[in-house]
């Protein structure tokens, strides 16, 4: 007897040909979109890393300034009441430190080292910090000096050390400095919702720790990968094991103006796998009812058609319902995969785009800076920011040119704040990119101004070579401009005559409803 070998029939062979494909084409998405959703997340968190590395040293900046200018007051009291032993002399000491935060402790030593005063009750008598460094490097002629990290030997707190040298007739008199504590770093990094091991972290341009939170002793961190990547930008992000502690994170990094300081935060990349995962496994939610339908709705169609072969009109349709499906698939990965490649191609583009970019989120980043520096958030006054803004973009653009700003002290909302940055921004970097020749003298004049019925008005004006019309459409800048000018409700006026001049005109707050572009 002739033993009859099964053979699948060519319909199941057929769907189960189209179920392996399918599977597989399942698989490859998932491994694609798991691959891209890691990238995502790695680059969510570089970006988050290094925004969150300038936060801190924009910080900083406004507090070792105000710093700096109290030591300087502090100086000029300590001198004036030189020869006056009553109370008044503390008394201007302590308007000298008035406008730092009340955490902020200050102290007077004289050239001996020997604490004289200090804004701390009750201190233990005989402090003495010849010993420290800070205390030696103003002795040896250094005017201002920031310490690493230290306990503070009259409280006992972990800080760190703003000094400035006392100097009488000449001569070294002592040192006024402004302890500030480590938990002002602290608070900072609480603010920045940095989740696991991450880290905020100070350091000089020595190398040397200056304050970090969580906090640990001072630490010379001059091998660190950040001083090779500062060689190349100063600010950026990197991926590293930290020196301190041994943990992988993830590095943004920011040197402050005008200071030999760096600000640092690190995420920790823990951290930033537990977020991947637990983006992960929500998908995996998602998907798993969807896998299990599939495979029921395959799994009855393989036993339609092995028990009844001859209903051929219900296996056709079976056929076709399992082809749509494999069709809409397909379809949906296609629509996926080109929504990946824009996504990619949105990365790839002219610097000068970059740049404007750039431009227009900074002056909205100034805003929100402005608000938390000065503590107003109902309304910001618009001077300072302005004039912080004309200066990033002069040195953006690294043009010589001569800036004359005025401005009264307008207050206006947060919102009508940043609409008016975003216009100021366009102006002014019209003016630089193409208001002079190469070699030409470069004058600017920028004004603001408030009259008594609560309308504003801007000024932007160069000496450059005017308005050239090209018959070409208007550039993206330029219906930016006239789109920002109808958010704030103002008018636009256009003056060409040995140079341009732009003057916009606006009420302080917005009349009626915001206009919808």
């Amino acid at each position: 007897m002739t033993e009859t070998v099964s053979r699948p029939e060519p319909a199941v062979r057929s769907i189960r040909k189209l179920a392996l494909f399918g599977l597989l084409l399942v698989v490859i998405m998932a491994v694609t979109m798991v691959v891209m959703e890691y990238r995502a997340e790695q680059a969510k968190a570089e970006l988050r890393a290094h925004t969150s590395a300038h936060v801190v040293a924009t910080q900083f900046e406004w507090l070792l300034e105000a710093s700096a200018q109290a030591l300087r007051r502090i100086e000029r009291a300590v001198n004036e009441r030189a020869d006056n032993r009553t109370g008044d002399a503390i008394t201007n000491l302590n308007e000298a430190v008035e406008n730092l935060p009340s955490s902020f402790q200050f102290s007077v030593y004289d050239q001996t080292g020997r604490l004289t005063y200090s804004s701390v009750d009750n201190v233990v008598p005989g402090i003495n910090v010849s010993d420290r460094s800070y205390f030696s490097e103003l002795q040896r002629g250094a005017e201002l000096v920031i310490s690493p990290a230290l306990v503070s030997r009259q409280d006992g707190r972990s800080i760190f050390i703003i000094a400035r040298r006392i100097m009488r007739d000449g001569k070294f008199a002592g040192v006024a400095t402004i302890a500030v504590p480590s938990t002002v770093l602290s608070n900072l990094s609480e603010s920045l919702s940095l989740s696991g091991a991450s880290t905020v972290s100070l350091i000089r341009s020595d190398g040397w720790l200056i304050a970090r939170s969580p906090a640990i002793p001072a630490v010379d961190l001059s091998k660190s990968e950040v001083f090779n990547k500062l060689k190349d930008s100063p600010d950026g992000y990197y991926h590293a094991k930290s020196p301190a502690d041994g943990v992988s994170r993830i590095a943004g990094y920011w040197r402050l103006n005008n200071w030999p300081v760096v600000a640092l935060a690190g995420l920790d990349q823990r951290a930033v796998r537990g977020e991947f995962w637990r983006v992960l496994q929500f998908w995996l939610v998602l998907a798993a009812p969807v896998l299990l339908v599939l495979g029921f709705v395959v799994n009855r169609l393989f036993k339609t058609l092995r028990r009844d072969e001859q209903k051929a009109i219900a296996l056709e349709l079976a056929n076709e319902r399992n082809a749509f499906l494999l069709r809409e698939i397909h379809h949906r990965v296609k629509n996926n995969l080109q929504t990946v490649m824009s996504l990619i191609r949105l990365q790839k583009m002219p610097q000068d785009d970059k740049d404007s970019l750039l431009g227009r989120i900074a002056s909205m980043v100034a805003v929100h800076q402005e608000m938390y520096s000065t503590d107003r958030f109902e309304n910001v006054e618009v001077a300072a920011y302005l004039r912080k803004l004309v200066e990033e973009i002069s040195q953006a653009y690294g043009r010589e040119v001569d800036v004359s700003f005025s401005a009264d002290p307008v207050h206006l909302s947060g919102d009508r704040a940043m609409q008016l940055g975003l216009l100021y921004n366009e102006l002014v970097s019209n003016a630089f990119k193409h208001a002079w020749p190469e070699g030409a003298q470069a004058h600017l004049d920028i004004s603001l101004t408030e009259d008594e019925n609560a309308m504003v008005e801007l000024v932007v004006a160069d000496n450059g070579r005017g308005i050239v019309e090209t018959g070409q459409k208007k550039n993206m800048g330029s219906r930016l401009i006239v789109a920002f000018v109808s958010q704030l409700g103002g008018e636009m006026e256009t003056i060409s005559d040995n140079g341009t001049k732009v003057i916009v005109r606006f009420p302080v707050e917005q009349q009626g409803p915001e206009p919808v572009e």
